[in-house]
């Protein structure tokens, strides 16, 4: 009986994950988290769960198991009896340089309130845990330098800036002129014979071997990013689509690079497409279905449709559901989401104030004026439309009830795929103040689960699923030695209930502690610059 259960405790030891020796540390600058519940992400991708010990020296993790490490050199003792330790939390989607609120000319306007925005940005993602952000399109990289520059931030990386096709949907909707196109970066579509560049221009720098070494070699980018927007999101296409064999020669350099490429790729045809060209990651739920008007509030969830989903599942592309992009334009019709009490956390003081007033509450006029734009560009949708619709805004509003159950639709149906599902926010989508950093990841999570996705997926989604895309697995993911030190600490179990990531004691980045509250809005009001 004696034996039997020794063996059953070594088995148990083998299953958690968790080493049950006793080794010998010495550390120059160490914390020792003692008797909290470890919970990581093992080799297997599978949990493991057990009460322990995590030591830390300097930004590394040293020791991570069952048994009290010993320990001399500098130490400190963090007591983490009834706590939940768990790797710090990744973004995968995000948009540093846009402001949650405010658009360019509201911060030419107000400098100082832009000011203090920037300055508690990195300490409100850390307030939620997240310790980890990656850029998806880094536009702006000034903005991103002077984050960086704070001494308290999340960890960074970037894709670099945004692959562009010459004449392709961002040209088109800002309207650039041809002479800023040629200025651009562009990527060079030979297979296009509808692409026409000046014999003054070489081509060579705009081929996929040179756009991908600039954005790896020269912006030390992670990652390859790239737009494809059908004329399913309702626009009748007046723009280039990059070509099926550009995009294969996109994807084979980037892999050349080490890097993974993501396709924004909203559409039923576009996910078909970059299943087809190989990309690795798709940076958004497959929210629009149709081509045709008349379809466009349709919810039948095809074969097709389940066709394109199954193979993403089963090849393991990586799948951002981005819920936010769109909760965060239904959040703009709610006239209570400003006065949430989350917010005096993650906005200043005086930013939040502002957010209040008329100038602040510009985002959900610009909605409902996409109705004009609808009108004049594709009157056809727009009639059919109004025709379900007695206002502009009941519109809007119902397009936006269909794109969610469409999403929860593809959330769920991939999750019984055990697909590999990446947690980004795409915030701050739009410079909408209803992405509020750090907080709109707890909101994404509260939409996952409310999608029927279990604890365990966005546990796995939003931790080790994401490093392991990003090829950072070796630094991030999980509480394992020789990895980054950056861990969150919880007083509630996240296997157990959602709500534990709002319940969050201390946040330590790079091998430094701080407790919850010090990250708070509200405490550093006077060091925001207001």
């Amino acid at each position: 009986m004696y034996l039997s259960r020794i063996i059953i405790f070594i088995e148990l030891i083998a299953i958690i994950g968790c080493t049950d020796t006793s080794p010998t540390f010495q550390v120059n600058n160490g914390i020792l988290i003692e008797n909290a519940t470890i919970i990581s992400a093992n080799k297997d991708g599978k949990i493991d769960k057990c009460v322990g010990y995590v030591l830390l020296d300097d930004e590394m993790i040293l020791y991570s198991g069952i048994q009290k490490p010993s320990v001399t050199g500098t130490i400190k003792n963090i007591n983490g009896e009834g706590k939940f330790i768990i790797p710090g939390l990744i973004d995968s989607h995000v948009h540093l340089a846009n402001i949650a609120g405010m658009t360019w000319q509201n911060k030419r306007n107000h400098p100082k309130l832009a000011k203090s925005y920037f300055n508690q940005l990195p300490k409100s993602y850390l307030f939620y845990g997240y310790t980890t952000l990656i850029d998806v399109n880094n536009y702006a990289p000034d903005i991103l330098d002077e984050i960086k520059n704070q001494v308290i931030r999340p960890d960074i990386y970037t894709c670099g800036q945004q692959v562009q096709v010459m004449n392709d949907f961002m040209m088109e909707m800002e309207e650039l002129p041809l002479r800023d196109r040629l200025e651009y970066p562009f990527l060079f579509d030979k297979y296009n014979d509808n692409i026409h560049i000046p014999d003054s221009i070489n081509l060579e720098l705009h081929s996929p071997r040179a756009i991908v070494n600039t954005i790896v070699a020269g912006q030390q980018g992670i990652g390859i990013k790239i737009v494809y927007e059908d004329e399913s999101s309702g626009f009748p296409q007046s723009w280039e689509l990059p070509s099926l064999h550009l995009m294969r020669d996109l994807v084979a350099q980037a892999h050349k690079e080490g890097v993974p490429v993501l396709m924004h790729a909203t559409s039923y045809d576009a996910q078909k497409f970059g299943l087809e060209a190989g990309v690795d990651i798709f940076a958004h739920t497959m929210w629009n279905w149709y081509k045709n008007p008349e379809q466009f509030l349709d919810t039948e969830f095809t074969k097709e449709h389940q066709d394109v989903l199954k193979q993403i599942a089963t090849r393991k592309n990586g799948y951002q559901l981005t819920f936010r992009t769109i909760y965060g334009e239904v959040d703009l019709f709610k006239d209570n989401f400003n006065v949430d009490p989350a917010l005096v956390d993650i906005y200043p003081k005086a930013y939040l104030n502002w957010l209040n007033t008329e100038e602040g509450n510009w985002g959900k006029q610009k909605i409902i004026n996409r109705a004009k734009i609808i009108k004049a560009i594709n009157p056809t949708l727009y009639n059919y439309l109004r025709a379900q619709f007695n206002s502009d805004e009941a519109m809007f509003r119902g397009i936006q009830q269909v794109f969610i159950q469409r999403m929860n639709t593809v959330a769920k149906y991939l999750a019984d795929k055990d697909a590999n599902l990446l947690f980004g926010t795409d915030g701050v989508a739009m410079n909408m103040a209803t992405n509020p950093p750090g907080y709109n990841g707890f909101l994404e999570m509260q939409h996952w689960v409310n999608a029927g996705i279990s604890l365990e997926k966005i546990f796995i989604a939003a931790t080790i699923n994401n490093a392991n895309a990003f090829h950072i697995g070796d630094k991030y993911g999980t509480i394992e030695k020789g990895k980054i030190a950056n861990l969150v600490l919880l007083d509630e179990d996240p296997l157990q209930n959602i709500s534990a990531y709002d319940q969050i004691n201390a946040v330590i980045v790079r091998g430094k502690n701080y407790p919850r509250n010090t990250l708070s809005a509200s405490q550093n009001d006077k060091n925001n610059m207001i």
